[in-house]
């Protein structure tokens, strides 16, 4: 019993496969088209610039990894419903990013510990472009949704989850990553696909449970 659940876990989380396979568009797009718009306020010029907070932004990776394992284990219908989230919230911002480039101009980085030589890693790994919606944001935005309406999961990872996500997202801005239109824009997108996907997926259990209705109904009729 315990080996099906093994394969059967393991199978779940092999979906996760399909993140990086829609992620080749963000590579494709991530360059300068010839026209790239700025979103940059007032309010974005004044928000410092803070290295430490590049560790956020990179742990970012892992806590979408940790926060996809474990949702395939404790709500397996949450965590499908989740990566429906993100494929289509991905794709929609690769969209945007085909139609309307926008860029984020980058501080000039003066010093050497391994702080900055992160950031500038960073830099030099990410053009300055697919900034708006932010994929950073959406995504992040995406689990902490999913882990504050699962039933499953206890409180307290709820609150690490929903802790760590802010984190992150406050980090794009702080290490000059994105502006906050590109924030806002990407919540946006993911509150309208965890609408769109809701309504589906309830609209589709209803369904089901209709089916299976007239289906026994059927059955009756024909036994008697």
């Amino acid at each position: 019993m315990r080996t099906k659940a093994w394969v059967s876990y393991l199978l779940a989380c092999s979906g996760l496969l399909l993140i990086p396979l829609v992620g080749l568009n963000y590579i494709h797009l991530n360059q300068d088209t010839g026209t790239a718009y700025s979103l940059m306020t007032d309010l974005d010029r004044q928000i410092p610039f803070i290295k430490g907070f590049v560790v956020p932004y990179l742990g970012w990776y892992g806590f979408l990894a940790v926060g996809f394992l474990y949702l395939a284990y404790r709500d397996r219908s949450n965590y499908f419903q989740t990566l429906v989230e993100f494929i289509i919230g991905l794709l929609l911002c690769y969209g945007v990013y085909a139609i309307y480039q926008t860029t984020v101009p980058r501080p000039d980085l003066a010093g050497s510990d391994w702080l900055l030589r992160t950031v500038q890693w960073v830099y030099s790994s990410d053009e300055p472009f697919n900034c708006f919606p932010s994929t950073h944001v959406l995504t992040a935005y995406l689990m902490m949704r999913a882990y504050l309406r699962s039933v499953p999961i206890a409180i307290r990872y709820k609150i690490i989850t929903a802790g760590t996500a802010v984190l992150i997202i406050a980090s794009t801005l702080f290490v000059k990553q994105h502006v906050i239109m590109d924030i806002v824009g990407a919540v946006l997108v993911a509150e309208c696909v965890v609408y769109v996907v809701s309504k589906s997926k309830r609209a589709w259990s209803i369904g089901s449970i209709a089916a299976g209705a007239r289906q026994d109904e059927l059955e009756r009729g024909l036994k008697q």
